[in-house]
């Protein structure tokens, strides 16, 4: 399994999205508290749906690629940001609990998975509302593009994108998200 991450793709004056990977370890599943390490100047959450692929694919077509996923959630990209070390600067977001992750919904339960709302606070806040559909770059199209360089596999993760703004994290904050007014994200911040 691994998980793959786009930065950029919500906002209609960001350039073209950023493919990045990261470890399985980075997974960091929803109720499980994330302590900050102390190796970075500080540590920033970006929110994300998240899609898991549900079989294997390899140069998938873009208009096939609909059926490679299987659910979707909420989700933060967290990313470490320390200027001094460029020895490991294209490590920032492979760190373990890099990846933070909701509790999946099926897209067979979801009636039209691109419009389903997908909803993300920080310390009870909502920071951002966004869909599949307000992707400048389509699901499909990043599916057949990340596919043309590696295999799809069962389970492997996709963050679609930065759906809302960059929060440097602090001790004490609190990550949520749901999908359709149902909650599927709650991760506590710690020292």
């Amino acid at each position: 399994m691994k998980v793959i991450g786009f930065t950029g793709n919500y906002r209609a004056e960001a350039n073209d999205p950023r493919c990045y990977l990261m470890a399985d370890s980075a997974i960091l599943y929803t109720g499980r508290p994330f302590f900050i390490p102390d190796y970075a100047r500080c540590f920033v959450a970006t929110p994300s749906i998240v899609v898991r692929t549900g079989r294997l694919g390899k140069a998938i077509a873009p208009k096939f690629a609909h059926r490679y996923w299987d659910a979707m959630t909420a989700g933060f990209s967290l990313q470490a940001v320390d200027g001094d070390d460029c020895r490991v600067e294209g490590l920032s977001r492979a760190f373990d609990g890099a990846a933070i992750v909701g509790d999946w919904v099926e897209q067979s339960a979801i009636e039209d998975p691109m419009l389903v709302p997908v909803s993300f606070a920080v310390n009870g806040e909502q920071v951002a509302c966004q869909c599949l559909r307000d992707m400048q770059h389509s699901l499909d199209d990043l599916l057949a593009a990340v596919s043309t360089r590696c295999s799809i596999k069962m389970g492997d993760v996709m963050f679609t994108g930065d759906a809302g703004p960059v929060h440097q994290l602090a001790p004490g904050d609190r990550l949520t998200a749901a999908v359709s007014d149902k909650p599927v994200l709650d991760i506590k911040v710690k020292l």
